[in-house]
């Protein structure tokens, strides 16, 4: 049932079993899960049904020297949290993402991709998603009567998304959340998280909400499921009872942000042929009643091999097309492909039908910085709380990992006579300043075994406090290349369970 904060007329709210704070795509997967338990179920969102100003306000901050969209714009506070603006785009993270790798830093899950494929089936259904597919697009090539622009066992391979409708979570499942036994309080502020005078448990959340004071829940167990920014924000700004915040005894809450970032034009294709440049390549296409979409990715091979991380690259509509019968182009762009003479003569050259040019995308892996962070600033909301700094930080590295993996596709793309690839000669100096993003906030509360290192541990609870967990992408160690929203409802799903053997012991 949904109530709305503003409404409380008694600062003590009936305590619960379970607390959940956020309604995103963590929050209300875990509040659906746990609905059956017979628990008493608690979910708190700071913003409303639909979009609010005022309460948008709340996501307000500050940003480091890194380009970033204004962090107000990059998430939303009201019920389905950031599913309101998600493009549905989904794939598994790999096995390799998981595994500790000795050319990357800091890497390593404390859980393997074994311990999250079965919820990942159940998380398909959430977002109405069908059988996974992500590394058969021979098999959805094939049901579209098209060919691949280059083989399955090349180094940098086609692998596929699959997209959600999107869903919007806090449509689809607003009237049986609405309905059921679970208590949304909406409009609801988390402002500090109480602990007990031990340090090892939490003990109640203290509750903003305009037009009335403060109000206190009591919870068995709360769960933090807020984003990768404001995950770390909650434990941060909770500091009066411990330094640093709640569950920063070794100043790791808010480090390792990481995100995905997106580079545009940075390299494109002269398709030679409808093989490479027809609508299978850079369109979405349809399998089975589903809808995908190609991508190329280096291969689990290939990573292992060349101690690289990953990327995903889609190829874009077309730009500039080459028509042999005239040997021009119908427009020219110097920046996609070079030289207009450059490009006419390949095309004329090469050409098997009329040539096209698309620029690239990609989104990029990274590499884990616990510099990369979220911090407080001094700045503070209309409730006193202190807002977020960003200090968003990407390496060379990461650029030259995509460089290779270009490489590693052109030749893919040469050994198959379908495209040829060129690299802008000024990539380097185009980054990181010339860089998108995915809305993708991954990192600021890791999952792991060494509490330095860590906030939270496999099970996704907090280092040194018994009844205080985390569910989101901000638990990644690694952020992989896969958009996260599939992997966080497969994590909330598997937290799920834990807390209901919590609750039965």
């Amino acid at each position: 049932m949904f109530i709305d904060g503003r409404s409380l007329s008694t600062n003590d709210l009936p305590a619960v079993d379970i607390a959940i704070v956020g309604a995103g795509a963590a929050g209300i997967t875990l509040a659906r899960a746990l609905a059956g338990s017979g628990a008493k179920i608690a979910l708190i969102e700071s913003g409303g049904l639909d979009w609010a100003e005022d309460a948008q306000d709340l996501a307000a901050g500050d940003l480091g020297e890194q380009t970033y969209g204004a962090l107000d714009a990059v998430r939303l506070r009201q019920f389905g949290g950031t599913t309101g603006h998600w493009g549905g785009w989904c794939r598994e993270l790999d096995a390799i993402d998981f595994e500790a790798r000795d050319h990357i830093p800091f890497s390593g899950w404390p859980i393997a991709k074994t311990d999250l494929d079965p919820y990942y089936v159940e998380a398909q259904d959430i977002l109405h998603l069908g059988t996974a597919r992500y590394h058969d697009s021979e098999g959805v090539a094939a049901e579209n009567k098209v060919t691949l622009p280059v083989a399955r066992d090349a180094a940098v391979e086609p692998v596929l998304f699959e997209f959600s409708p999107p869903i919007r979570m806090g449509e689809v499942y607003r009237d049986e959340l609405g309905n059921g036994p679970v208590a949304v309080y909406l409009n609801t502020t988390v402002a500090d998280i109480r602990v007990s005078d031990d340090r090892r448990s939490v003990t109640t959340l203290r509750l903003a909400r305009d037009g009335g004071s403060p109000v206190a829940l009591a919870a068995r167990h709360v769960v933090i499921a807020c984003g990768g920014l404001s995950n770390a924000q909650i434990l941060l700004q909770s500091d009066q009872q411990m330094a640093g915040g709640v569950g920063n005894a070794n100043d790791q809450v808010g480090r390792y942000f990481a995100e995905h970032p997106i580079l545009i034009g940075y390299a494109a294709i002269l398709s030679l042929g409808d093989a490479a440049g027809g609508p299978f390549a850079f369109a979405d296409i349809g399998a089975s009643g589903r809808r995908y979409r190609l991508a190329f990715q280096p291969s689990e091979a290939t990573r292992r091999r060349e101690s690289r991380l990953s990327t995903l690259i889609t190829i874009e509509p077309p730009g500039p097309t080459f028509d042999p019968a005239t040997g021009l182009f119908d427009r020219a762009d110097a920046r996609w492909f070079g030289p207009p003479e450059t490009i006419q003569a390949i095309a004329q050259l090469q050409a098997k039908g009329k040539a096209r040019i698309h620029m690239l995308n990609a989104g990029l892996e990274t590499r884990p910085n616990p510099d990369s962070r979220v911090l407080l600033s001094a700045d503070r909301d209309r409730f006193g709380l202190r807002r977020i700094k960003l200090d968003w930080r990407l390496t060379d590295k990461d650029l030259e990992d995509y460089l290779a993996n270009l490489a590693d596709f052109a030749k893919g793309l040469a050994k198959a006579g379908t495209a040829v690839l060129r690299i802008a000669p000024d990539a380097r100096e185009r980054f990181p300043g010339e860089t998108s993003w995915g809305n993708h906030h991954m990192g600021t509360t890791r999952m792991g075994t060494d509490p330095t290192v860590s906030v939270c541990d496999r099970d996704c609870r907090v280092h040194g406090l018994a009844n205080l967990w985390i569910a989101g992408s901000s638990v990644y160690p690694t952020p992989g290349a896969a958009n996260p929203t599939l992997t966080l409802v497969a994590l909330a799903l598997r937290l799920a369970d834990r807390l209901k053997a919590e609750l039965a012991a």
